[in-house]
């Protein structure tokens, strides 16, 4: 959940990015091709967001739309720090099973400008509906916990470090929970955003023990 900027006059705005893969929470969602996003937000001034995020996929059930509805209410504490809460709702198409992948989740959060220290951020998310499976299929919409903790640091001129950490905690039993991370680095020009990152998953892909990508993207903000 990225942090809003603080409050000021009504705007509207977005980011369009492509990237080399799709992936979510340590789970693909183009399969190994690349992908594509667009985020749109309305923002007023009372603290109040509405965004709408529609994504490419090539995974399971046959998806290749995502579609992302949300609404966020935040807080400024300070300069240097803010708490929200949020509620967002997924949903996929284009396959007959796709809407096995649908689901919503409600959040709280906040982030923490340390200055010379980078930001930080986390988030824990309750999705009554996620859905889940094992090693025999699909489980239904069992729903689960997630947790998710990030740092962000400028280095020198546009260039910035970022770290992730998160864990998926589904409530269906068989199912066990699961950690992703990742590590990059991006370049800051103008309206445009480069990045190159490192993710790992502990989902088991295949025949390999985890998911683990070199993924690059290039994001452009209006």
């Amino acid at each position: 959940m990225a942090a809003p900027s603080a409050a000021g006059a009504q705007t509207w705005g977005g980011t369009l990015t492509a990237v080399t893969e799709r992936v979510s929470r340590g789970i693909s969602l183009s399969g190994d091709h690349p992908g594509a996003t667009a985020d749109l937000y309305y923002r007023d001034d009372r603290n109040w967001s509405l965004g709408l995020g529609l994504g490419t996929m090539r995974a399971a059930y046959g998806a290749t739309t995502e579609v992302i509805l949300s609404g966020t209410r935040w807080w400024q504490l300070d300069d240097r720090r803010t708490v929200m809460v949020s509620a967002a709702h997924y949903a996929y198409a284009g396959g007959a099973a796709s809407d096995r992948l649908r689901y919503s989740e409600v959040s709280a959060g906040g982030t923490w400008d340390m200055a010379r220290w980078g930001q930080w951020s986390g988030t824990l998310s309750v999705s009554p509906d996620l859905s889940s499976s094992n090693a025999w299929g699909y489980l239904g919409h069992r729903g689960a916990t997630l947790v998710e903790l990030t740092w962000h640091r400028r280095l020198v001129g546009p260039v910035a470090a970022d770290l992730g950490w998160g864990l998926v905690d589904p409530w269906a039993r068989g199912s066990g929970a699961y950690r992703f991370a990742n590590a990059g680095l991006s370049v800051s020009v103008g309206d445009w955003r480069f990045s190159v990152t490192r993710l790992y998953s502990s989902v088991p892909r295949g025949n390999d023990d985890a998911l683990q990508r070199w993924v690059g993207g290039v994001a452009w903000s209006f």
